[in-house]
């Protein structure tokens, strides 16, 4: 339940009457209402992502909000450490994954109260080669054989000559 104070209205008081600030607070703390929104996966390669979300609106906390918990799942259904981060942050760059696997994942506030509702399972997949290295292989791949095909008949020449 928020209680928040506004300014007096009242005729006779209104000259001498200052606000200096507004605060709200919480008789009793709840829950978050909802998860945080616009999750997004961003920046995949084969063995990180970063996640970004907005941040719960004051509306929906229903409490002091404390912090957000990323939960995570691969292909396998098997189940990631929560990451827990301060209510501040809005993003977070996810590490250790594995390549050409499809995870699942899911965001939460809370307050001192408890835990609020997971996001809707964002799904992502991180590819077998990150950007660029594909296309490094096959060029030393195509190097190697123009090596081969220029200096093996060179070679071959030498060694019938004597």
């Amino acid at each position: 339940m928020v209680h928040s104070s506004d300014v007096c209205q009242c005729e006779s008081f209104i000259r001498y009457e200052k606000t200096f600030g507004v605060t709200h607070f919480y008789s009793i703390e709840g829950v978050p209402r909802t998860g945080p929104t616009n999750v997004t996966i961003l920046n995949i390669t084969k063995h990180s992502a970063l996640v970004k979300w907005t941040e719960i609106a004051a509306e929906d906390r229903l409490g002091f909000l404390q912090g957000y918990r990323i939960s995570y799942t691969d292909s396998s259904r098997k189940k990631s450490p929560a990451v827990t981060l301060n209510a501040s942050v809005t993003s977070y760059h996810l590490t250790g994954l594995k390549e050409k696997t499809t995870y699942r994942v899911q965001i939460s506030g809370f307050t001192n109260a408890g835990e609020g509702p997971l996001t809707l399972s964002q799904p992502f997949s991180t590819p077998k080669y990150d950007k660029g290295e594909l296309e490094g292989f096959v060029i030393g791949v195509c190097f190697s054989m123009t090596l081969i095909l220029v200096f093996a008949p060179l070679t071959c020449c030498l060694v019938i000559k004597r």
